[in-house]
């Protein structure tokens, strides 16, 4: 992946994708992390919007997902694919945490994610992988 860097700096990571175009993966504020493909007419295609929350108390977790739908609405206003939450809960329930945001296409485990193993990391690896096109390392 590192011949595939082509700027980086602490918030943001670009990258050419297989298309030969610039993948930008940058860390902001509303939502923590968006990822977008520059096209070739320059204009953005806005790929996948992450809101993480970092709180452990499993009694907060509703508000907690309920700010992450906020969020996730505003991205799907800007015409953001996909739209992911990443929660710092070991055990959740998948449905319960649809309800509260209808918005939120995936939800990832932050410790599964860190790991770097397992089925959850595999799944978020592959997608971000697939929606954007990145080549991955063999």
């Amino acid at each position: 992946m590192a011949r595939h860097i082509k700027t980086e700096d602490k918030r943001r990571l670009e990258l050419l994708n297989a298309s030969k175009r610039a993948v930008l993966i940058e860390f902001a504020s509303d939502p923590d992390i968006v990822i977008q493909e520059r096209m070739s007419n320059q204009e953005m295609r806005n790929i996948i919007a992450i809101e993480i929350k970092g709180g452990r108390d499993y009694s907060n977790i509703h508000n907690r997902v309920g700010e992450a739908e906020k969020s996730h609405q505003k991205a799907k206003n800007s015409k953001f694919a996909e739209c992911w939450t990443i929660i710092n809960i070991d055990h959740f329930d998948h449905d319960d945490l649809k309800q509260e945001s209808p918005t939120t296409d995936r939800f990832y485990s932050l410790q599964a994610i860190a790991s770097g193993k397992g089925a959850e990391f595999t799944d978020f690896r592959s997608r971000i992988l697939s929606l954007t096109g990145i080549p991955a390392r063999r």
